[in-house]
């Protein structure tokens, strides 16, 4: 019974210890955008990727002004 208890403690550190090596700060500096699998158009798109963002910053800019 201990041993059994032992492996499933041991395989639960493993796995944490791999999520952990695993995980980093997410980044969405490159946006892959699949056409097909293979095809990525995502240097195509990109420069429309931040195009809403960048027509909403004056509305933004104007709703903090006048929530203070």
């Amino acid at each position: 019974m201990r041993r059994s208890v032992a492996r499933v403690l041991a395989g639960g550190v493993i796995a944490a210890a791999a999520l952990g090596a695993g995980g980093g700060v997410a980044s969405a500096a490159e946006v892959p955008i699949w056409v097909v699998p293979g095809a990525d158009a995502g240097p195509l798109l990109d420069p429309a990727i931040g195009a809403p963002a960048t027509a909403l910053t004056p509305v933004f800019g104007l709703l903090t002004e006048l929530a203070g």
